[in-house]
């Protein structure tokens, strides 16, 4: 090779380097920019709330996770905007007396978002409509209808304060509603064990996040489709290890409910109630498990599945 060809060899592949180097440098923000604004990679508190908040954070220090107390707020969302009134509990509910009529029945929904009713004005909340229809179709009787929901909560915190606090009311009827993020949430925050004795709380130990997660969406994309990475900082398989472990502590959970409650002839029922991917792909493994060990302990069931996916499926398409 001549000199003259060398050098021409070593400028080609310098100026190769330097054209690769500047697409880099104008692919990598161009690929951030553009999954910020798909949000492909969004958390849920991005896309509820704006701004990162690590799946690990344990909102409340209180064995009560419940809103400020006597409080009037507003939710809005892209979807919807309404009024949000706490009772003395931080309950979305009116503050119901502590005395009980003869003759009234008091039916008690306990759970996450979906008791609460994220998302519907308090009227329009499912509980309420369950009141007013016995009200309507049972003549001489009278049900009350008492919702002690909070949005992001679990079934830990829930039993908590259905044991300290909620008992006093006096329900005939507990109704536990379930879904999958429960089991998501019990992998994050713990069991039982999270309760210390001082009324603290202390959530399970954060893995610590992959380089980058929190402050690049990019960072995410190479995360999650290379190497395998969720949400909650982990990879799928390990995901799915911890979630079997979840599983299991609610399992044990559902039978303390079903101690206690049967202690003071109290009815105790699991409501399953999957998630709309669920209903979609058809697929409710973990809720199916749920649902076997609460028959084999004899603990009623109310399966909202099948009326879910029928539906689902019978909806008009256009």
């Amino acid at each position: 090779m001549t000199l003259i060809n060398y050098v021409h060899s070593k400028t080609r592949f310098r100026n190769t380097i330097i054209v690769v180097l500047i697409s880099i440098c104008l692919f990598i923000p161009a690929a951030e920019l553009t999954l910020r604004v798909l949000c492909t990679y969004c958390t849920y508190t991005e896309r509820i709330q704006g701004h990162f908040v690590s799946p690990y954070s344990i909102r409340e220090s209180s064995w009560y996770y419940v809103r400020s107390p006597n409080a009037v707020s507003n939710y809005q969302a892209q979807e919807f905007d309404y009024e949000i009134r706490t009772n003395s509990l931080g309950l979305r509910d009116i503050e119901h007396p502590l005395s009980k009529p003869p003759g009234e029945l008091r039916i008690m929904a306990i759970g996450d978002s979906f008791t609460e009713a994220k998302g519907a004005s308090f009227e329009q909340t499912w509980l309420n409509q369950l009141g007013r229809t016995l009200n309507a179709e049972n003549a001489g009787s009278r049900f009350r209808m008492i919702c002690a929901g909070v949005a992001a909560s679990d079934p830990f915190f829930a039993y908590r304060i259905l044991a300290d606090k909620l008992l006093v009311y006096r329900p005939d009827i507990v109704l536990l509603v379930v879904n999958h993020s429960d089991i998501l949430d019990a992998i994050v925050r713990g069991g039982m064990e999270r309760f210390l004795p001082d009324g603290t709380v202390k959530g399970v130990d954060p893995p610590d996040p992959p380089w980058l997660y929190e402050s690049s969406h990019f960072a995410r994309f190479i995360l999650f489709e290379l190497f395998d990475y969720t949400h909650h900082l982990i990879t799928r398989s390990e995901r799915d290890r911890k979630a079997q472990q979840a599983l299991e502590k609610i399992m044990r959970l559902l039978h303390e409910y079903n101690t206690l409650l049967e202690s003071l002839d109290i009815e105790f029922a699991l409501v399953i109630l999957p998630l709309r991917g669920e209903l979609k792909h058809n697929r409710y493994e973990k809720l199916d498990l749920l649902r076997e060990f609460a028959v084999q302990h004899q603990i009623d069931v109310i399966d909202t599945k099948p009326y879910l996916f029928k539906k689902r499926r019978c909806r008009p398409r256009f």
